[in-house]
């Protein structure tokens, strides 16, 4: 189940109940909404499984121009330097204003340049949900340092002894998302981090496509942006290493070795699953695997006239 920030207590996985749509809702289109550092990707679903496209574009981030005073040096904004994220979001409120995508159910899924994870190992000795809070908080701060403590985090349901994953993201970032969605009208009850989105994906997708087959316990699954890669390591079930690299994607075969040497994996011969997060990346050829090359597209079913979004 993907973690997703909402009403919910800091430290917890969305429920059963947050997950149960409302009646009013069912019949709204849900507009998709992939928010990156460049550009965001935009998807207006429809239908009852909300998978036939009804709109779609890719919109380049443009950097927003310095506010130069006394105070400020180039890339300064009122003495003080943006956030990266700052500008993705002051075009997705421009573009909420087309006409082509308000009246929907938004749901927004975060790049991976803005999200932090961490794997939370099985703790026996924790009962209580503080306590369990609090380790997972120290998790991030030994990750990440004193700036993780004061991250929202999402932990993902993970089964008996096993560890766990944790994502974090700014407040500030949740909080102007919301804003953003509130002034056109939508109100924004879904956002999920870009790596339990392409984890849930890739096991619907890998699913179908090995059908009666045994589904693979042991793989390496990279999850490709432009300038980003995450790589997660699972073993037997078990996620055994997440980390999430600034590189291109000719760099993907190393990083893969590196992370499982640090973690003490052999996984040579795991086979890999490739996850192109956004429209246009370009296929990989690496030999010496077992190679699965899965798509935010294939769950998507677009209309002959539709026109392709931009690569």
């Amino acid at each position: 189940m993907s973690p997703r920030w909402s009403s919910l207590p800091t430290g917890f996985s969305s429920g059963l109940a947050s997950r149960l749509p409302i009646i009013g809702d069912i019949w709204r289109d849900e507009l998709r909404v992939l928010v990156q550092p460049h550009q965001l990707v935009l998807t207006r679903l429809s239908g009852w499984r909300k998978t036939r496209v009804v709109y779609e574009d890719v919109i380049a981030v443009v950097r927003q121009s310095s506010v130069h005073s006394e105070s400020n040096t180039p890339g300064m904004v009122n003495g003080v330097p943006p956030t990266p994220w700052q500008a993705a979001l002051h075009q997705l409120a421009v573009t909420m204003r087309d006409a082509q995508w308000q009246g929907c159910q938004p749901r927004v899924i975060l790049s991976n340049h803005f999200v932090r994870y961490v794997l939370i190992p099985w703790n026996t000795s924790l009962s209580k949900p503080d306590e369990q809070r609090a380790f997972v908080r120290h998790c991030f701060t030994q990750a990440y340092g004193e700036p993780a403590r004061q991250w929202d985090i999402r932990t993902s349901a993970a089964g008996y002894g096993k560890p766990s994953m944790a994502s974090g993201v700014e407040p500030d970032l949740l909080q102007a998302l919301r804003l953003c969605f509130a002034e056109a009208g939508m109100h924004l009850q879904n956002i999920h981090p870009l790596m339990m989105q392409a984890i849930n994906e890739t096991r619907r997708q890998l699913g179908k496509q090995t059908k009666s087959q045994q589904a693979e316990k042991s793989l390496c699954l990279a999850v490709l942006e432009q300038g980003r890669l995450a790589v997660l390591l699972q073993q037997n079930n078990d996620w055994r290493s997440l980390q999430c690299h600034a590189a291109s994607i000719d760099a993907l075969p190393a990083l893969i070795q590196r992370d499982a040497i640090i973690s003490g994996l052999e996984s040579d011969h795991w086979p890999l699953v490739v996850y192109n997060a956004e429209p246009g990346m370009p296929r990989l050829n690496i030999t010496g695997r077992k190679l699965h090359q899965l798509s935010r597209e294939i769950p998507f079913l677009r209309q002959p006239d539709l026109a392709k979004v931009a690569s």
